[in-house]
């Protein structure tokens, strides 16, 4: 009897455990759910916001009452519509509405206060407005070049951004064509090393304009190449870097109409596709090109067809109007899946399409259908932002903004002008866009909320960003002196944290 006693209590204190631990568990789960009670005992789903901001500990409030913590922080929420505001003073509030729903997980790490006093001054005199400013891929080197000296360059190490340290580069004599009149530089693309950028050289020799393209390697310029003499490159063929690196090119001829890959070493060929009339390249074996020549065979007047090749495998995706001036296209990857887009100057809409690979398709007459389609007149720019989140569609001040993360779509007009040249928005970082209005530059969040005009800058230059985004550098007109009443021309730059927080 003692034995079956203790059995039932020992069978009793297992249940009550087990009832105990599904309780907990329960009550964790409604808890994970946002499920709360208020003060007047009633249950409540809350929501979960992540909110950070450059700079860090800056204010935080919800519906104009201060919340307990500052950036960057949780804010737990009951469910609701708010109108978050990021402050700190001295700083352009941050605004936003926000509707937070029931359980609901939402990131805010990307809100920038910008000073309300910028603060500029000239971190290099330059001689002349220079054609060529530009920056590799971590931010660190910036490469302008010296138009009173042929073949040569400045190169800023922004690893201190607040004090730039300066270096002079030659090219070597002979390894580019010095011409007898006007000439200039424009960059073509930087290699994933930070070290080797690939350079078009455009100059005046006997009265005709020709081009070649240098790689110039900024640590050893002795050790730079000119990829036009050593390709045997003729003037209607240009190139780009074969997944970032410097080992093999993309060679494209407009008149042939012809993509080859080669081997910068050896001059040989790897690859060759015909009938090319645009093409985007994406790391070392995707290939998103427009033909006039369809996979099938069938050429249908009017048309022309977006064809992905991955590998040795080609798919088409679907058809474009022919002749148009310019056949926008991109890809890239973003929480492991792919996103194609593509779209045509002469159309109204843009067409986006994830993994289509994945996609049955059942012939070469068939195509996968597009995951998305944005209506927009004669589209000229698309691209992605830094981190890969937004997909930019523009044509002139009209633009769209699709969010992949949380497929949500912008559809704006932008409020002020770009000055020339400019034909686009470029990215600021992964969150922002900016471009330059009546000679200064203008920056704002992808959903065109939080615009703010900056400092003073040149079209003509794109500002470029520190890494830690603590600096701006733009080229942009110097204020006349005594000394010099014409003024001239300065590399400026631009403290985009106050003294209080650098």
């Amino acid at each position: 009897k003692k034995e079956r006693q203790n059995q039932i209590k020992l069978l009793v204190g297992y249940c009550l455990i087990s009832l105990a631990i599904a309780g907990t568990a329960l009550v964790l789960l409604y808890q994970a759910y946002g499920y709360a009670l208020n003060r007047q005992g009633e249950v409540t789903q809350n929501g979960l916001l992540f909110v950070s901001s450059q700079p860090s500990g800056s204010s935080i409030s919800l519906n104009g009452q201060p919340y307990a913590s500052n950036t960057d922080t949780r804010v737990i929420v009951p469910a609701g519509a708010y109108k978050l505001r990021i402050s700190r003073p001295d700083y352009w509030d941050w605004n936003r509405s926000v509707y937070v729903a029931g359980g609901d997980v939402q990131h805010f790490d990307y809100p920038f206060l910008f000073p309300k006093t910028l603060k500029t001054s000239s971190a290099a005199d330059l001689s002349a407005a220079p054609s060529l400013v530009t920056q590799s891929l971590d931010q660190r080197w910036l490469l302008i070049d010296r138009p009173d000296t042929p073949g040569g360059f400045m190169l800023y190490d922004l690893k201190n951004p607040k004090q730039p340290v300066p270096s002079a580069i030659t090219l070597p004599a002979g390894l580019f064509t010095a011409g007898d009149g006007a000439q200039s530089w424009s960059l073509e693309e930087w290699a994933s090393d930070n070290r080797h950028v690939v350079l078009e050289h455009t100059y005046t020799n006997k009265g005709a304009t020709n081009h070649e393209y240098i790689l110039l390697d900024r640590d050893t310029p002795s050790d730079s190449v000119n990829l036009t003499s050593t390709l045997n490159l003729s003037q209607n063929e240009t190139l780009t870097l074969f997944d970032n690196r410097t080992a093999q090119v993309y060679v494209y001829n407009a008149d042939e109409q012809s993509l080859q890959r080669i081997n910068i070493g050896d001059d040989s060929l790897v690859s060759k596709l015909q009938h090319v009339l645009a093409y985007k390249a994406y790391a070392d074996n995707k290939i998103l090109y427009v033909t006039d020549q369809p996979l099938n065979g069938k050429v249908t007047p009017g048309q022309v067809s977006v064809v992905l090749q991955d590998g040795q495998k080609s798919y088409t995706l679907r058809t474009l109007p022919s002749g148009a001036l310019a056949y926008v296209l991109n890809l890239a990857q973003y929480a492991g899946d792919w996103y194609i887009a593509a779209g045509a100057s002469n159309d109204s809409s843009m067409y986006v399409y994830k993994d289509p690979e994945s996609e049955p398709v059942t012939g070469l007459d068939t195509y996968p259908a597009p995951w998305r389609r944005f209506e927009l007149n004669n589209p000229t720019y698309l691209s992605f932002s830094n981190n890969t989140q937004f997909l930019l569609a523009e044509s002139g001040q009209q633009f769209i903004v699709y969010d992949l993360e949380n497929s949500i779509q912008y559809h704006y007009t932008t409020k002020q002008s770009m000055d020339q040249p400019q034909t686009h928005a470029s990215w600021m970082d992964g969150d922002r866009l900016m471009y330059v209005s009546g000679g200064k530059l203008v920056a704002f969040d992808y959903d065109d909320r939080n615009e703010h005009t900056l400092m003073p800058a040149e079209a003509a230059y794109l500002p470029d960003f520190d890494a830690s985004y603590a600096y701006v550098f733009a080229v942009a007109p110097e204020m006349p002196t005594a000394k010099d009443p014409n003024g001239g021309v300065d590399l400026t730059s631009t403290a985009l944290l106050t003294p209080a927080d650098q």
